[in-house]
């Protein structure tokens, strides 16, 4: 909730930002005068919840999806299987309940009666579908690994799935939940007779909103899905999600009254904002991780002794309150606290600032620091290149590293990450729901968010005997001995977890913060706006 009642007074500069949102807003996605006057006296017809720190929306295919603006929107569009409450417990959602047939057998009862958006009624053989198309080697779909363990996916009956897998499979049940996973489902009668390649053009799923527009670099409008199985859902009629490249430019359109929702907040802000009596600000501690990327494969972060030196050359607790303004706490690996039953709270010596300690391993290295003028990804304009500039400016200084900043846009550094045309970057993902996400597919040799070409066996094992534990304490405490190896390895240096942040006008309710995000699947409960 907003605290005390001092009022925001944008900045000189912040505001000649947020002109540019503004009249964005003007040329593209005006106010409709009808909700706006409605919103005054207490109803709402349409929100406007942007999404900002982005400027580009790639697909609304959920088995092609991989960054998070993507999954803003598709939250809104579709189901899976399952969800998760806001106490992080898996609940029904397009199944209405499920059992365990046995270790490797789990089967599914489906709601009778839920209709996709062209009105056509979901079955079995959607879900079948729809899980073999992101298992589909050929399809390549970013979320395959999560589904290789599946051997098969039947349908039982119309409204009864059952889903096989080689060996227990302990995060199944979290990969079919309607979060970044490539479990929502699609319509076979469809995808199974068109060029699937055409599907993000007219998107179709069972959720609360349907595609009404998409405009690349400028945003995507949603209507109310009038056939949603949720009873008394949505209670808006549309949602506007403008792109605003800029957080700042999306708190100055909040304060100007053009937007009534947005997906992140800029971190320096927040203190002041949650004093403000027109903001409300949503915050939490987040499911998230952030690092720096160093490709494993180039000099000079093939040398571990080199990448072990960089991860004791700086401050974390530093680089929280300088980067994201204390909104945040020093990374202890990669699975973020959040995830306590995996996350180990014991402090790891060599994720902690010592300077003498940081030498001793440079001196050990092959390379000679003052040699090493490496580039570090990033891009422009927000706490991402704060973030960039900070982790030079402190590694440049304690070790002797001639290292700089390339600053691009966040599409251009991903396609080099995947490409492997990298020597360091900044990185973060935000809203994975299992240590798996974490530490199987960024650091398992097979992982397929592995970009700085990690590999050690040991490792490989420890993660493959994680997937195939059903106890989960014994499964956290061998994801813990695993990141032990990772980060004596350091082939990813982890910095901090940031909180995660929504802004909203007052007039807004019935928006909930989830850990993960979820922003989209939380507009059908909005009352007001």
């Amino acid at each position: 909730m907003n605290r005390g009642d001092t009022k925001l007074q944008p900045s000189r500069r912040r505001f000649l930002k947020g002109a540019a949102g503004t009249a964005f807003f003007a040329a593209t996605l005006p106010i409709h005068r009808a909700a706006w006057a409605a919103g005054i006296d207490g109803s709402c017809e349409t929100l406007r919840a942007a999404i900002t720190g982005y400027d580009v929306i790639n697909t609304l295919d959920p088995a092609r999806a991989s960054q998070l603006p993507e999954f803003y929107v598709l939250w809104g569009m579709y189901n899976s299987l399952l969800k998760f409450n806001e106490n992080m417990e898996i609940v029904p959602d397009l199944a209405e309940s499920w059992e365990a047939v046995s270790p490797t057998v789990w089967r599914f009862k489906l709601r009778q009666g839920v209709k996709f958006h062209d009105g056509v009624e979901v079955t079995a053989e959607d879900v079948v579908f729809s899980l073999e198309r992101v298992k589909n080697e050929d399809f390549g779909s970013p979320h395959r690994s999560k589904y290789e363990r599946v051997i098969d996916v039947r349908a039982i009956d119309d409204y009864t799935v059952e889903i096989e897998t080689e060996s227990p499979f302990a995060p199944l049940l979290s990969y079919l939940t309607n979060t970044r996973t490539g479990s929502q489902i699609v319509p076979k009668h469809i995808l199974a007779e068109t060029d699937d390649l055409r599907f993000p053009d007219n998107p179709i799923g069972t959720g609360a909103f349907r595609l009404r527009s998409l405009e690349s670099g400028i945003g995507a409008t949603l209507d109310a899905h009038p056939e949603y199985f949720e009873q008394g859902m949505p209670r808006i009629s549309r949602v506007e999600m403008p792109l605003i490249s800029e957080e700042s430019s999306g708190v100055t359109a909040l304060l100007g009254g053009n937007i009534d929702l947005t997906s992140t907040a800029p971190f320096a802000d927040v203190p002041e904002l949650e004093g403000n009596p027109d903001v409300v600000v949503h915050s939490a501690p987040g499911m998230n991780t952030r690092f720096i990327h160093m490709n494993n494969r180039v000099a000079p972060f093939d040398d571990p002794h080199f990448r072990r030196a960089i991860s004791l050359a700086f401050d974390r607790e530093v680089m929280v309150r300088a980067v994201v303004f204390g909104e945040g706490t020093p990374a202890n690996g990669i699975v973020p606290s959040a995830l306590s039953w995996a996350h180990r709270d014991e402090r790891r010596s060599l994720l902690q600032h010592n300077q003498e300690r940081a030498l001793e391993e440079l001196a050990k290295s092959r390379y000679k620091a003052e040699d090493q003028d490496a580039t570090v990804l990033t891009w422009g304009g927000n706490w991402w290149q704060r973030f960039a500039e900070v982790f030079v400016d402190m590694v440049n200084g304690a070790l002797g590293t001639r290292f700089r900043v390339e600053v691009t846009d966040a599409n251009a550094v991903y396609s080099r990450l995947q490409d492997g045309d990298f020597e360091a970057s900044i990185w973060g993902w935000l809203g994975l729901i299992d240590p798996d996400e974490y530490l199987y597919e960024n650091l398992h040799t097979n992982g397929w968010r592995n970009y700085q070409g990690y590999s050690n066996p040991e490792v490989d094992r420890l993660l493959e005997q994680a997937r195939s534990e059903m106890d989960q304490p014994a499964r956290g405490e061998i994801y813990r001995q695993a990141e032990d190896l990772v980060v004596e390895d350091a082939p990813l240096i982890f910095c901090f977890e940031s909180n995660v942040h929504n802004l909203a006008s007052p007039r807004v309710e019935g928006f909930r913060q989830l850990p993960y995000s979820a922003y989209g699947s939380q507009f059908a409960g909005v009352t007001d706006c």
